[in-house]
């Protein structure tokens, strides 16, 4: 079974995705498990530590505001949405 778990930023995220990987390697040894996460969080700690490949992309959250800041990290998730994609696509 190949498995991605989409869990960022507080370890009130991130330590139930890692609950979950856990139980599955456990069921399913052979199981592949892949983490989707951002490059600011907890997870580039706790997930690695816990033995789990991560893959990071920018994501924030969107805004309608027309500030230069807020456009830009628009344009960083748009293209995170699309590098997610690539990831979901090889595992």
């Amino acid at each position: 079974m190949r498995v991605i778990i989409a869990a960022a930023g507080t370890a009130g995220h991130i330590n139930p995705g890692l609950a979950i990987a856990n139980k599955i390697k456990k069921e399913s040894p052979s199981s592949e498990i892949m983490f989707l996460g951002t490059d600011r969080g907890l997870e580039n700690d706790l997930v690695p530590r816990a033995g789990y490949v991560l893959k990071t992309i920018q994501a924030y959250g969107l805004s309608k505001s027309i500030k230069l800041k807020d456009l830009k990290n628009n344009f960083k998730t748009l293209r995170g949405i699309r590098r997610s994609k690539k990831n979901c696509k090889r595992i």
